[in-house]
């Protein structure tokens, strides 16, 4: 029985070495990768970039010239237009480096999500979900527009980090309720929900639902309102300092002032809803003595023509919800995604560039009828994913909901703003994560004829 026992023994410690390597090897692996993607991104003239610009990359460079010719308070009016958090971090790292400053993005950023994606992953370890963290971890390293994100100049990346390292904390946060880490907890969770706030205020929105769900995971109330205290109020900073910031630099009290002009460019009788505007825009008229329209005016006269036109509204959220899914290129490709860095190698472009039948082949029928199954395939595993999790109780139930909330959320702030697919990508890390489970969902369902899972006796208190 002894050596039964020693050999049982060795055997868990050899599996547990095997997932330490995984653990950290799948992240360090696509990481290291990178680096030698970083270290041949070249300019027009040859010269080394170390990374890509984004779909906005000019406009965030833009306001980091103005900090830099002005300081922080510059009153560049890119830097109040845009939300000036993710040009103001780009700033802080020219300090290290000005000339090489996007390979100092495209560094930062990667480094980050192989460590969100890592500290994520590696809370799955010793629940129920063990058994599919290595696909997971596959899926979150080289998803190929998730994780060549990071090489680009844009916050999406690294808000999908953050979006991974919330989740991360939360599930930690119920594997561990009583320890003495469980503030330190909360105030992490708190600092990267104000990190995403900061590159984009669309967050705030996120933070506060996030919040409430995660304290109602827990029983105490003091857990409770140390949770929705400690991350609303570290978050609140984050928009506090660009009010602040407008507030000295342009005198007025705003985090930006593009929220009206983006739901104007999503709304009109004849408009699609995507970033290509077709048509009149939404008639907004100045209130007297005022002789032009402010920007939160402009949301209000958005938001009335919604509540007047019912049936315009329904048509253009259904269309921007769609949008939202829409694959990164061929026929139903919506959106500002057309300096995707995984376009530079995806075949399917390289097959419609190819020839012309090879062009009818990608954005005629075929492609069409590809595209669109395409699209349902990624929405049903997502739906699947969170149902088949929330079905096991106890922490899985708890995971489903931290996953698909910030998703949900996004996507209905796509419907009432623009209709498109980059909008996807902060929160792709989480998306992603439930389509796996989706597939395992569909694995299971094939090998029992059932979704049921068998939960062992202690899964609740998990």
């Amino acid at each position: 029985m002894a050596s039964k026992s020693k050999a049982a023994r060795a055997q868990q410690s050899k599996n547990d070495k095997k997932i330490n390597f995984y653990l950290v090897a799948i992240p360090a692996i696509a990481f290291f990768i990178k680096l030698i993607t970083m270290a041949n991104i070249r300019g027009t003239d040859g010269s080394f970039l170390g990374g890509w610009l984004g779909a906005d990359g000019e406009n965030y460079l833009s306001g980091v010239d103005g900090l830099l010719a002005q300081g922080y308070l510059s009153d560049k009016s890119i830097l109040s237009y845009w939300p000036a958090g993710y040009p103001i971090l780009i700033w802080l790292l020219t300090f290290v480096s000005l000339k090489y400053v996007i390979a100092l993005i495209s560094f930062s950023q990667s480094i980050f999500y192989a460590y969100a994606s890592y500290y994520f992953v590696k809370q799955l370890r010793g629940t129920r979900l063990q058994p599919y963290m290595f696909l997971i971890g596959l899926a979150l390293a080289f998803n190929p527009t998730l994780s060549l994100s990071s090489l680009a100049v844009g916050y999406e990346s690294p808000i999908a980090a953050c979006m991974l390292m919330v989740v991360g904390l939360i599930i930690k946060s119920k594997q561990s309720p009583h320890d003495r880490a469980f503030v330190l907890r909360v105030v992490s969770a708190g600092f990267f929900s104000a990190l995403a706030s900061f590159m984009q205020p669309r967050w705030v929105l996120t933070t506060i639902v996030i919040a409430f769900v995660w304290a109602l995971m827990h029983k105490s109330r003091k857990a409770q309102a140390l949770i929705v205290a400690g991350v609303i109020g570290i978050m609140a900073i984050a928009p506090a300092i660009m009010i602040q910031r407008n507030i000295a630099s342009i005198d007025k009290a705003v985090i930006s002032t593009n929220l009206g002009v983006t739901m104007n460019i999503g709304a009109g009788p004849e408009t699609s809803g995507g970033y290509s505007k077709k048509g009149p825009s939404v008639p907004c008229e100045p209130t007297p003595p005022a002789t032009s329209v402010s920007d939160n005016e402009v949301v209000k006269c958005v938001i009335k023509w919604y509540l007047s036109n019912p049936g315009q509204m329904a048509r253009l959220f259904i269309n921007k919800g769609w949008f939202y899914w829409s694959p990164w290129s061929g026929p139903l490709g919506n959106g500002t995604m057309a300096r995707n860095p995984w376009l530079k190698i995806n075949p399917i472009v390289n097959i419609a560039k190819g020839s012309q039948s090879g062009n009818d082949l990608v954005y005629k029928s075929i492609g069409k009828g590809i595209s669109f199954f395409w699209t349902i395939g990624c929405i049903s595993l997502f739906f699947i994913g969170f149902f088949w999790l929330r079905s096991m109780k106890g922490i899985y139930s708890n995971l489903a909901w931290a996953t698909f909330i910030p998703v949900l959320i996004s996507w209905v702030v796509a419907m009432g703003t623009i209709g498109d697919h980059r909008f996807r990508i902060p929160t792709m890390s989480l998306s992603v994560f439930l389509q796996v489970m989706g597939y395992f969902a569909l694995r299971h369902k094939v090998k029992t004829r059932s979704f049921a899972v068998a939960l062992e006796p202690n899964a609740k208190a998990r």
